[in-house]
């Protein structure tokens, strides 16, 4: 099951965590906090009088990058160690970054990493305390989900920043659309791949020794106890690793669906899981009537 976390802590593994939770914890806790409030306080600034519809440039362009490295701040307070493997190309070789399996919250540090690249984020997420901010001075376009306008709108908008003239940041999406526990590639909602431009995959792979970081459909702990579980640890190994640059052919640019569907083949394989053909809406249906039950 995809969808299914199950944490098993041996007395060990609590006395390590409490040991952590005494002597870092606060530090980290503070640590992350006060970069959180700078990242707010600079993207504030950053959006002062400006036109987030177009990208930003000179001072604000430079705020931007001074926001993502709070963003990494906030990472490292967690306790992950990120680790790269192959080469991010640049917006003329692939405009989209297409990163998976998405299991987790804690994958936005896969943007921090990718040099704050323009993301597609939830409409509520806009009046998150403190992150909210931060979400729309990085420029990321608002959707919601359950507005088929809005959904439209988004994929207007992705098109116009990936094939225009304007120098927008590369486009990073998360395409499977909700989150897993990284067994199987979930189906990719093919809004990134409309451009019919040239993609690079991005893989995020944790190596942990217990699937602390994981927030999905079906386990028994939720957001708080998946935060302290993984800030409790010693050490969160994350490797992102930069595939080679897809590019698509003239059938895929035409298809979307048969673009998102081949790119997701090539991270699947080099992952070594299956896919799983169930979509947001599946999953949500499936595990709503579990809980009702």
């Amino acid at each position: 099951d995809p969808f299914k976390v199950r944490l098993e802590f041996s007395a060990r593994d609590y006395l390590s965590m409490l040991v952590v939770l005494v002597l870092l914890v606060p530090l980290r806790f503070c640590v992350a906090l006060i970069s959180l409030v700078l990242a707010w306080a600079v993207s504030v600034l950053g959006l002062h009088n400006t036109d987030v519809t177009v990208p930003v440039t000179g001072w604000r362009a430079t705020l931007q990058l001074v926001s993502c490295f709070f963003g990494r701040v906030c990472c490292y307070c967690c306790g992950f160690s990120v680790t790269i493997t192959g080469c991010r190309v640049s917006k003329s070789e692939a405009p989209v970054l297409v990163a998976a399996p998405h299991s987790s919250f804690f994958d936005a540090l896969a943007i921090f990493w990718s040099g704050l690249p323009f993301i597609v984020n939830r409409e509520e997420n806009k009046d998150l305390l403190f992150i909210g901010k931060c979400v729309q001075f990085a420029q990321a376009i608002f959707v919601s989900r359950d507005d088929k306008d809005s959904r439209d709108k988004c994929k207007q908008e992705i098109r116009k920043r990936t094939k225009g003239s304007l120098p927008w940041r590369q486009f990073l999406i998360f395409p499977e659309g909700t989150t897993s526990n990284r067994k199987a590639l979930m189906s990719f909602k093919p809004g990134g791949f409309l451009p019919g431009k040239a993609v690079q995959p991005v893989l995020i792979k944790y190596h942990l020794a217990h699937d602390t970081v994981s927030w999905t459909w079906d386990q028994s702990h939720g957001f708080i106890a998946c935060f302290l579980y993984t800030i409790c640890q010693w050490r969160n190994d994350v490797e992102l690793i930069y595939l080679p640059p897809y590019n698509p052919s003239p059938e895929e640019q035409e298809n979307s669906v048969l673009f998102a569907n081949n790119v997701r083949s090539v991270m699947a394989e080099a992952l070594n899981v299956p896919v799983c053909d169930m979509t947001f809406e599946d999953i949500k249906q499936k595990y709503s009537k579990k809980k009702q039950q």
